[in-house]
């Protein structure tokens, strides 16, 4: 979507009055009482390219397909938008225009991250998360050639967050921090290319939600929702579940909840009968508190507390590559 058509949105797109408008970097999230309308921008990153109508859709669909096994009553549909007049419209008759996902709007309150600062996140809570997600594992496509697990694509993904992380050394931390972090984790790959083979062999590469911390869970008293999974490059949610475990544990840990993030592991290693996990957890929480660096330093430069947080997370990496 760009601008002139987010200009031709309004009430009467969604017969629904439109109550609040969410922005992120890749898509618009226009919110009604009872719906969530989320519309992808018309931009293109080195990672994520939705730079035209016909990609937007298909990563509509994606979104929609990875999402439903984790949400099945909180993702409804995908939609195109036609031209009615000076506005855009829900409709399946017309030319499409644009495409939203249509969801079920659930209540800000019941955001884990929310229910966290308020002690009200339990161990049973945790486990239950860590039920669903080993569910949800277990119908996932697995990447069964290897191609996304490999030794050289972990080793790659890895190095492609801290050259995103370059641009702050100096100002946020020391380029021998920044050295150190990634002497450890080039030396913990090489010293585990058994344990990484045996990964792919074993089935354990799966697209998985790429995206799973408390931001993207509600937690109502009818039922949790895992939503907002990752769909648009493979080569991001196509990886470990042990690294799955890991961004949860870290955000936990971020949060100082240490005691939920064990709860949260123990569980799913217990019914997964995965123990090679324990082995990988520290080094996919220093990957994962390395993405969420980056991720905030692409808003840095507008956005002070985003800068805070890349710091922050960027020391946490460090901590988990010193216990390496």
């Amino acid at each position: 979507m760009n601008e002139h058509l987010k200009s031709m949105i309004s009430d009467k797109t969604f017969n629904e009055k439109i109550e609040e408008i969410k922005e992120t970097h890749i898509s618009y999230v226009f919110l009604t009482k009872k719906h969530a309308y989320k519309i992808k921008k018309d931009i293109k990153y080195p990672f994520l390219d939705y730079s035209t109508l016909n990609k937007r859709e298909l990563y509509c669909i994606e979104e929609y397909r990875i999402n439903k096994l984790l949400c099945p009553d909180m993702y409804l549909k995908v939609s195109p938008l036609i031209k009615d007049g000076d506005v855009l419209v829900l409709s399946d008759a017309g030319l499409p225009l644009e495409y939203t996902i249509v969801m079920k709007r659930l209540p800000e309150k019941y955001i884990m991250r929310n229910l966290i600062g308020k002690n009200k996140i339990t161990k049973d809570i945790v486990e239950e998360i860590a039920l669903k997600i080993l569910l949800f594992h277990k119908m996932a496509k697995v990447d069964s050639n290897g191609k996304y697990g490999s030794l050289a694509n972990v080793k790659k993904n890895v190095m492609d967050n801290f050259k995103d992380l370059e641009f702050f050394i100096g100002e946020l931390f020391s380029s021998d921090e920044f050295n150190t972090l990634i002497g450890k984790n080039l030396e913990f790959i090489n010293n585990n290319a058994a344990l990484f083979e045996r990964r792919v062999k074993k089935g354990k590469i799966l697209e998985t939600h790429g995206d799973l911390h408390s931001g993207n869970i509600f937690v109502t008293p009818k039922d949790t929702y895992i939503f907002d999974a990752i769909e648009f490059n493979p080569a991001i949610n196509t990886t470990d579940v042990a690294a799955e475990i890991a961004f949860l544990c870290m955000d936990l840990e971020f949060l100082g909840r240490e005691d939920l993030s064990k709860a949260f592991s123990d569980k799913y290693i217990l019914e997964s009968n995965d123990k090679e996990i324990q082995k990988l957890l520290l080094f996919y929480k220093c990957y994962r508190a390395c993405v969420r660096a980056k991720v905030n330093g692409y808003r840095a430069a507008v956005d002070s507390s985003a800068k805070e947080l890349t710091k922050k997370y960027f020391y946490l990496a460090l901590k988990y590559a010193g216990e390496l």
